[in-house]
């Protein structure tokens, strides 16, 4: 009965402590998305800030993409929403959407204290692969 006993208790925190482990990874990975992130390369083609894109993730997960220069004379356009990521998934849900469009998937390809890189498919258009990184 004691072999027994021992035996639980060694599976229990075998499993306690590899599911700790576990959530310790997807945090710190959580924690290299936090912070503002600057465009580096969009499909490849590399250039200071593609598209003038910077991308600011809060650790409330809000997100905010600005476009720089984009707007009515030059104004620079702000889009909001929250974001969720799970394992090599990151989801941006809009606060303001056409139908259809209120989720961006993006999936990661890269991500550490530096560098970000994601791709996702549009519609229409084909696969996107943009890269981020922090100053």
């Amino acid at each position: 009965m004691k072999k027994l006993n021992l035996l639980f208790i060694v599976i229990l925190g075998v499993t306690f402590i590899s599911c700790s482990s576990d959530d310790r990874d997807e945090n710190r990975n959580n924690n290299n998305l936090i912070g503002t992130w600057y465009g580096v390369s969009t499909n490849g083609n590399i250039s200071r800030v593609p598209d003038n894109n910077i991308v600011k993730f809060t650790s409330d997960n809000r997100v905010q993409f600005i476009y720089e220069g984009f707007g009515i004379d030059g104004e620079d356009i702000s889009e909001f929403g929250n974001w969720n990521k799970s394992e090599l998934t990151l989801t941006i849900t809009w606060d303001e959407s056409d139908s259809g469009l209120e989720n961006y998937v993006l999936e990661i390809l890269e991500l550490n204290e530096s560098t970000l890189r994601w791709k996702t498919e549009i519609t229409g258009e084909g696969v996107l692969t943009e890269t981020y990184t922090k100053d």
